[in-house]
């Protein structure tokens, strides 16, 4: 079975080491955007394929997530037709196929892998989010009780008012009986942006929510958690949607999930805050594909 690292099914590049650090440091930099591997070794982990749009933590060599990555694309074929174009994509100094085919049959060769020009490879592109997910922890506490002073915070919101490091301190403990509440964390900087979780799993629906930190906004952290939270909710429980239920007139919240791939299902039969009153709200949705 592959790891799994604050919910999400973990990639590790290279082997230990100095090249475990180049590949990451080439990820980082945006030169690297795909990566290869053996398509007998998912059977012999029990493991599917990646699959587009699932989200993975990366980690380095002390098994930390130092960043997200989303599966942009998954591709299958013999040794011998993996194309010039995931070569380059691989970034790994392989300028075309012939280069790769001659790296890669070496490594997979020195690592007890006999490798033909039959073998199946699995090719999987993906990009680089912004911002990864944790789990909170107790020294959330002071950050999450300072953002939640904020007047967007506390008028979107069901967060109670006034909100004190006492209600701060219990939130990372027991959550407000969340299902699962996570940190939203910048990858580059390692600071803090917000809160994204999902309330709860019914009928394969995940219910989630979100708020962003006052001095994180406008940099992607909400709407990169959105990106996240499905492959997540998806390891919970049998999941087929995600469901945001957002004020009808929370303009920045509707525009962040809709940038996350949302869409309008319906008018809520429930409402959100606008402040101290009550207001008509929108069930924006996410399908997950099977």
């Amino acid at each position: 079975m592959f790891k799994v690292i604050d919910n999400l099914r973990s990639i590790e590049f290279g082997t230990p080491g100095e090249s475990r650090s180049r590949l990451i440091d080439f990820i980082v930099n945006g030169n690297k955007r795909a990566t290869a591997g053996l398509f007998g070794d998912y059977a012999k982990e029990s493991e599917p394929l990646e699959s587009v749009g699932e989200c993975l933590a990366m980690l380095d060599n002390a098994d930390q997530h130092v960043g997200t990555l989303r599966v942009t694309r998954v591709e299958v074929s013999r040794f011998i037709d993996v194309p010039d174009e995931f070569a380059l994509a691989e970034a790994e100094g392989d300028l075309n196929a012939a280069d790769f085919r001659a790296s890669h049959s070496d490594y997979w060769s020195r690592i007890g892998e006999t490798i033909t020009d039959e073998t199946q490879i699995v090719q999987v592109y993906f990009e680089l989010l912004t911002h990864r997910l944790r789990p909170l922890q107790s020294s959330d506490a002071e950050w999450i009780y300072h953002a939640c002073q904020d007047a967007e915070v506390q008028r979107w919101t069901k967060i109670p008012r006034p909100y004190t490091r006492e209600h701060a301190n219990s939130f990372v403990v027991d959550q407000n009986g969340e299902l699962l509440a996570n940190a939203i964390i910048n990858s580059r900087t390692g600071e803090a942006a917000g809160v994204a979780g999902i309330h709860h799993i019914k009928d394969g629906v995940a219910a989630v929510g979100y708020w962003t930190a006052p001095q994180a906004r406008r940099a992607g952290a909400a709407s990169t958690a959105l990106k996240i939270l499905p492959s997540i909710a998806t390891r919970l429980g049998q999941t087929h949607t995600i469901r945001a239920i957002i004020a009808e007139n929370n303009v920045a919240s509707r525009a962040t999930a809709e940038r996350a791939g949302f869409k309008i299902a319906r008018k809520s039969a429930e409402q959100c805050p606008d402040g101290t009153t009550q207001t008509t709200a929108l069930d924006y949705e996410l399908e997950i594909s099977a």
